[in-house]
């Protein structure tokens, strides 16, 4: 009897949420999502994307019932229910009345090797090759750099596809030179493109950085085009999640099921890596299931003197992937952070995008 009662409880709080869930994605279709929300309610875009929207919600959805208080919009210390409506109210509230946005200036320079960006809050390198990606990512402040001397944050590092006729092909995008990139230069930010023929019948791959002005934010979407006369199959991209962090300082990892931290005694994966002496070893792995839509976070902690930083990077999965998931993985020489996703088929003349959002925060 108390078995049935539990279990009972269990299924209407299922519903219940369910019920928020679908109320609140009925209000976010209802009307146009905001282009900057009230100060108070701004925790409610986790995503960092300048507006409140059903990424968020799929984000919000994904961290019920997990310890990442990142998602605690009622501040009960936990994730629950609550927040869901909590985050409702973020989209019933009367919309801003001519918001005014205040103008930053950053500067910006690029050379043949990398383009070197300072923000009001963050400052970035991105090398354009060997290897490709960003090679600096600070808060301003903050003495000790997120990235790895020697391989990059939010890289590219494979591409592998089939095609009618051909063996399967493999690229590792991140040790080729994608040449100077095409620079937009807008008030609210800064958008970076790499474009690079991948093979000779008509396949090429894009990546476009946009960096935001008012938040500590980016965003990388990374395409990859079929200009050819044949449907490429299961095409599979192996990108950072955030990628290659500097684990000599990272005390901490998250997806956006559990987290992890060194274990005893040792405080930075680095010295657990050395200690244990194995060649590799998973630290963390959160699948999504096939035809679900599904967040994926990816979140390391760097410990700087006294203080603590976060870089937490999520992707929301589309129902239509064959698979995805995401990995934190331990090695002697540094810690890998990364999405896996086979999308599936891709036919001639199409392209297929994956985006990932990227939030620094500090003490």
């Amino acid at each position: 009897m108390h078995l049935e009662v539990r279990n009972l409880a269990t299924i209407l709080a299922t519903m219940a949420t369910m019920a928020v869930v679908a109320v609140v994605a009925i209000m976010l279709l209802a009307r146009t999502a905001w282009a900057q929300p009230p100060s108070d309610l701004l925790r409610a875009d986790f995503d960092a994307n300048g507006s409140i929207d059903l990424d968020d919600l799929a984000l919000l959805r994904q961290a019920i019932g997990g310890s990442d208080l990142s998602f605690d919009l009622d501040g009960s210390g936990g994730v629950d229910v609550g927040d869901l409506f909590r985050f409702a109210d973020a989209i019933a509230g009367p919309l801003p009345a001519n918001p005014v946005k205040v103008p930053a200036k950053y500067t910006f320079r690029s050379t043949r090797q990398q383009l070197i960006l300072s923000m009001p809050g963050y400052a970035v390198r991105i090398d354009h090759g060997m290897p490709f990606g960003i090679s600096l990512l600070k808060l301003h402040g903050q003495q000790t750099d997120f990235v790895h001397d020697n391989l990059p944050l939010a890289d590219w590092e494979w591409l592998r596809y089939r095609s009618a006729g051909l063996s399967e092909r493999r690229y590792k995008l991140m040790e080729m030179d994608w040449g100077t990139p095409e620079v937009l230069s807008l008030p609210d930010r800064l958008e970076v493109v790499y474009r690079l023929p991948v093979a000779s019948e008509g396949i090429g791959a894009e990546v476009r950085y946009v960096f935001f002005v008012q938040v500590t934010s980016f965003h990388v979407t990374y395409t990859l085009f079929n200009g050819s006369s044949r449907a490429l199959n299961d095409v599979y991209f192996m990108l950072g999640l955030p990628g290659f962090t500097n684990h000599g300082y990272i005390t901490g990892v998250a997806s956006a099921r559990e987290q992890r931290l060194p274990k005893w005694p040792f405080k930075e994966f680095l010295a657990e890596a050395e200690a244990r002496d194995l060649p590799e070893y998973q630290l963390l792995r959160h699948d999504v299931r096939a035809g679900i839509s599904e967040g994926l976070t990816g979140t390391v902690q760097l410990r700087d003197g006294d203080d603590d930083y976060r870089l937490s990077s999520y992707y929301l999965a589309e129902s239509s992937i064959i698979s995805a998931y995401s990995a934190h993985t331990n090695k002697p020489r540094y810690l890998t952070s990364h999405l896996y996703a086979t999308i599936g088929d891709l036919p001639p003349h199409q392209r297929h995008s994956v985006t990932i959002h990227h939030v620094l925060s500090g003490p």
